[in-house]
């Protein structure tokens, strides 16, 4: 399986995350609507990554023309679909292909070249979804890998592409839940070399408590000395950064008439900080502070009575390591969170589970070339040496 191309797909809930590698990067709104004609009078311009008009193919069925991710968001005709709330992101329902369009998509997108405008692609692909979800409909997620083992065609349809077509095909697909992700991509390098802050840690018999704060949810994962993750570290806490994004969109409303999505607010607090509306400057960082230190507190009350709930003490973490994209709006108030524990902030915290998502597969890889290379399993090894 060595010509499969390893990649990592984190399905955020405001934005689809790709990582192919430290140099291939791929972020995009979590959006979709179908596809139409458009009228241009002129010559459009720009990323690749914005013009998402695609017609696709699973097998020889046309599942049908769709704008993606920006290119929805900004072109939709009212029937703008993003992930919603509380239903698993590989629930796969008959004609219900948003989650398979958005991410062959991308795959797509991925191995564009303008050289080439006729490709094949196979990936060995890892992802993930929310702790509770992933232990709760572990059957949701092996009927999804079964189904994205068909061969999809991707046609770009906008002029930019030249009317390029890559096929998708992804023979060998792994799910983790989100938390562990985010521990791995922070616990080892991209040649899967052990940092040297986690082996110091370990050493002295710690474990690492990893948080990762999304749109809608928490995720936590404990990494165990050995290197393994302790099953009564899983859990899932529903706070994110939408309770106070929703609540500084309530805010800018009432006191500007500045009627905001979610996810343009998001991008505007990130980049730009303050923003010009109808001549007033509206500064969008101070507004967000009381939400989100209202949202961290939420989210610290519901982590240590889980921690409580589970039997597990605080103090024996080493460290505990942040990650996802909440982070950004809050990491200078994460110091401390438990208290004489050392804090560590993801460096790459949009990425990091995609990140570690895309280590799985190269961590399958290694195991299943090795496997193939075995002529007997262990269990003849033993008989073969007369080990009782």
């Amino acid at each position: 399986m060595s010509h499969l191309i390893n990649a990592g797909w984190d399905p955020g809930r405001l934005n689809n995350k790709l990582y192919i590698d430290s140099g291939h990067k791929i972020i995009n709104m979590n959006a979709i609507c179908s596809g139409y004609e458009r009228r241009n009078l002129e010559e459009e311009v720009g990323e690749t990554i914005n013009f998402l008009d695609v017609e696709v193919y699973q097998e020889e069925e046309f599942l049908g023309r769709y704008f993606v991710g920006g290119m929805a968001y900004k072109h939709h005709r009212g029937d703008l679909r993003w992930a919603a709330s509380g239903i698993p992101k590989f629930e796969y329902e008959d004609h219900n292909y948003d989650e398979i369009i958005k991410m062959v998509t991308h795959l797509a997108l991925s191995q564009f070249d303008v050289r080439d405008l006729h490709k094949k692609a196979a990936f060995r692909l890892g992802t993930g979804s929310p702790t509770e979800e992933y232990f709760e409909n572990p059957e949701v997620l092996e009927k999804f890998a079964q189904i994205m083992r068909k061969p999809y065609k991707v046609r770009f349809l906008h002029p930019i592409f030249k009317e390029a077509e890559v096929e998708v095909v992804i023979p060998k697909m792994y799910f983790k839940p989100e938390g562990t992700a985010s521990m791995i991509s922070m616990a080892y390098g991209e040649d899967l070399s052990r940092k040297e802050e986690i082996t110091r840690a370990f050493e002295k018999g710690h474990k690492i408590i990893c948080i990762n704060i999304g749109s809608s949810t928490t995720d936590v994962a404990m990494m165990l000395p050995d290197m393994t993750f302790d099953s009564s570290g899983f859990f899932g806490i529903s706070v994110g950064t939408s309770n106070a994004l929703n609540q500084v969109r309530s805010q800018l409303y009432k006191d500007y008439g500045y009627d905001i999505s979610k996810i343009k607010l998001d991008f505007l607090i990130r980049k730009y900080k303050k923003v010009s509306y109808k001549g007033n400057i509206i500064d969008l960082e101070s507004i967000s502070k009381r939400p989100m230190e209202d949202m961290l507190a939420l989210l610290k009350t519901r982590f240590f009575d889980q921690l409580e709930l589970r039997g597990i003490v605080p103090g024996e973490a080493g460290a505990v390591y942040f990650s996802g994209g909440g982070i950004t709006f809050i990491e200078e108030r994460l110091e401390n969170f438990i208290h004489g524990v050392a804090t560590k902030l993801s460096i790459d915290p949009l990425f990091e589970d995609a990140r570690g998502y895309f280590l799985e597969t190269k961590i399958n890889e290694i195991l299943e070339e090795r496997a193939s290379t075995e002529i007997f399993d262990a269990d003849e090894y033993d008989e073969c040496l007369g080990v009782e």
